[in-house]
């Protein structure tokens, strides 16, 4: 099982960013044993996962509270009488079956992302699995990683990326990113699209950083056509299918 998956159904528990990091943790001992990991670095695979956005120092200090991990300057090092336990909570998801995604009819159907990159395909099908089987607040921050990369990818193929990075070359966040593409000089992109851009941004940031805030079924059906024409429009502009 790649990390990706192992995170998707890591999605289907009801765990707290320590015991998400910690499950990241044993994945990896699993392959590695005794393998270290920073807390920034756990943060940031449940950030890129959809599972969440941790503070890195407030993270290290919930891994520490449980004590079910060694802490050095390398890291984080699960100790060995403890490997059971952490496989305890996620027992589930390793005996069960990959979901079955409904490709065809899902939020984002796959006519609309198949043959593009492989990296926007894993992301479009994880959006898929999350919105059919409940995971709003998944499927929301996935889009969000979705849409970013896409306009990425637009000012890329266009050679004009200078204008979404920092002097260090560094891109700017998602606000100032869609606030370029939706100016009169930015982004060749349709009305609807531009309106769709906004409400996109603000749901995904709400998932991942309103600690009060969890979507529900109807913040993304309500927007549902709206987001196919925005990631077919941004693929086309693209030019990223094969």
């Amino acid at each position: 099982m790649k990390l990706e998956d192992f995170c998707i159904r890591l999605n289907q528990l009801e765990l707290s960013n320590a015991q998400h990091a910690l499950a990241i943790l044993w994945f990896h001992d699993r392959e590695t044993t005794g393998i270290s990991m920073k807390a920034s670095s756990l943060a940031r695979i449940i950030y890129t996962a959809g599972l969440g956005n941790p503070n890195p120092k407030q993270l290290e200090e919930a891994i520490s509270k449980t004590k079910l991990a060694l802490k050095s300057n390398t890291g984080f090092k699960l100790k060995p009488t403890e490997r059971d336990t952490i496989k305890g909570w996620i027992i589930t998801i390793l005996e069960g079956v990959t979901a079955d995604v409904d490709l065809e009819h899902g939020y984002l159907p796959e006519a609309i992302w198949k043959n593009t990159r492989g990296y926007i395909e894993k992301i479009a099908f994880q959006v898929n699995g999350c919105f059919q089987y409940g995971f709003f607040d998944g499927a929301s921050v996935l889009l969000r990683r979705l849409v970013e990369t896409l306009l990425i990818e637009c000012y890329e193929h266009d050679k004009t990326q200078a204008r979404i990075a920092d002097a260090d070359g560094n891109y700017f966040m998602l606000s100032g990113i869609i606030s370029d593409a939706i100016d009169k000089s930015g982004l060749s992109l349709g009305r609807e699209t531009k309106s769709v851009l906004r409400e996109l941004k603000a749901i995904g940031n709400r998932s991942a950083h309103n600690r009060r805030y969890n979507a529900v079924r109807a913040d993304l059906a309500k927007i549902r056509l709206g987001v196919r024409l925005v990631i077919d429009e941004l693929i086309q502009l693209a030019e990223l299918r094969r």
